[in-house]
C-alpha cells in the first residue's frame, strides 16, 4: 500500500514539473516577439548623420538595385540606382538630377540628366583627392591626416576636416564645431564628400556613395 502511495505521488509530481517546463517554454518563445514589435527596426547597413543637437539630418538607407536617401523626418530626398559602374541620381519626383559615373582610371564624373555634360570631376590627387568644375577649375581638395581628412577650398583654406575617432566619424567645420556625425564605419574621405558645398546634397551623398559601396566590377 505504501509502495502504490509513494509511485502515484511520483507520477503527479512528474506531471507538474512537465507542465512548468512547457508554460515557461512557451513565455521564452514569446518574449521576443514582443519586444521586436515594440523596438525600431533599424535597416542593415543604413547610414545615418545627426547633427551637433543629436537630431537625424538624414539617412542613406540601402535597396536592392542602390539606396535611398531620406531626410530626418523619413521624407525621401533623391534615389540611387546602379547602372553598371554607373550611379543614376533621382529626385522624389522621379526626375533624373545626374549621375556618377566611374571611369577606368578611377575618377569619379558627375554629369547631367542627359550624360552630355560632365559638370564635376572627383579624381585622385597623390594619397588624396580633388574635385574640379566642368571647366577643370579646382573646387576642393582631400588631404588625408592622422585623425581622419582634411578639406580645403581652391584657395588652400580649410573648410571643413573628417574627424574618426573612437568608433565614431564626424565632419566638422574650420572652427571644430560638429556639422555632422555618424556612428556607422565610413570611410574618412568618402564622408568628407559631404563638405562639397558647391554641389546639391543628392550628388555629394551620390559621392559618398559610390566611394563607401562601389559597384562589383563585370564578370567576364
Amino acid at each position: 500500500m505504501m509502495a502504490r502511495l509513494l509511485l502515484l505521488s511520483l507520477v503527479v509530481l512528474t506531471g507538474a514539473a512537465g507542465c512548468s517546463r512547457q508554460e515557461g517554454s512557451e513565455a521564452s518563445r514569446a518574449k521576443p516577439a514582443t519586444a521586436t514589435a515594440s523596438a525600431e527596426v533599424e535597416v542593415p547597413g543604413k547610414l545615418k548623420f545627426k547633427d551637433a543637437d543629436d537630431r537625424v539630418r538624414f539617412s542613406l538607407e540601402p535597396k536592392d538595385d542602390g539606396a535611398k536617401l531620406v531626410d530626418g523626418e523619413d521624407r525621401e530626398l533623391a534615389r540611387y540606382k546602379w547602372k553598371g559602374s554607373s550611379l543614376k541620381v533621382s529626385g522624389p519626383d522621379d526626375a533624373v538630377l545626374g549621375y556618377v559615373v566611374l571611369s577606368a582610371g578611377g575618377a569619379l564624373t558627375v554629369r547631367d540628366a542627359e550624360q552630355r555634360q560632365i559638370l564635376f570631376t572627383f579624381a585622385r590627387q597623390g594619397p588624396g583627392w580633388r574635385l574640379n568644375d566642368a571647366k577643370g577649375a579646382l573646387l576642393y581638395t582631400v588631404s588625408p591626416d592622422d585623425e581622419g581628412a582634411t578639406i580645403q577650398d581652391a584657395s588652400g583654406a580649410e573648410v571643413a576636416r573628417v574627424k574618426v575617432r573612437e568608433g565614431k566619424v564626424s565632419l566638422r567645420d574650420a572652427g571644430g564645431r560638429t556639422l555632422l556625425a555618424t556612428k556607422s564605419l565610413v570611410r574618412a574621405d568618402a564622408a568628407a564628400t559631404l563638405a562639397f558645398e558647391k554641389l546639391a546634397l543628392p550628388l555629394r551623398v551620390a559621392l559618398l556613395f559610390q566611394l563607401q559601396s562601389p559597384p562589383s566590377p563585370p564578370t567576364p
